[in-house]
């Protein structure tokens, strides 16, 4: 992960718990999750807590955000939607923000991850964050 994105992800409370277990590809394009037991949030399964997902989802975004308006900055999250389509295991998720549209205001980033194929996804998302600078 080159420096500019380690810095971004560490500015983020999310990326303070997660930043260990993140790689991302030196474009930023793929992002891949290693996660650790303490994410599991259902034994039974095991299957990764939802919120732990969902917080790697919404990093991966926001870091493809900052880094396309050329900040230093995370962006402020508007919304985020996240369908979780199969359970998520306790092995690497990978991932790929696609950002769709940076207007004046708003920023749409949609998201998809996966576990064995890129093919056939275990969640997706899509998240808006605000473009005005703070």
């Amino acid at each position: 992960m080159d420096e500019r994105v380690a810095a971004l992800v560490a500015s983020s409370g999310f990326g303070a718990k997660l930043g260990e277990m993140i790689d991302v590809s030196e474009d930023g394009a793929l992002w891949t999750l290693s996660p650790r037991p303490e994410l599991v949030g259902n034994p039974l399964l095991p299957a990764l807590h939802g919120g732990a997902v969902t917080a790697f989802l919404e990093l991966a975004c926001s870091v493809a955000v900052a880094r396309r308006l050329e900040r230093s900055i995370l962006p402020r999250l508007i919304s985020l939607n996240v369908q979780f389509l199969t359970p998520i295991r306790l092995r690497n998720v990978m991932a790929r923000p696609d950002v769709r549209r940076i207007g004046r205001r708003v920023a749409v980033v949609h998201i998809e991850a996966w576990q064995d194929n890129p093919g056939i996804p275990g969640c997706a998302a899509q998240c808006e964050f605000s473009c005005i600078a703070e």
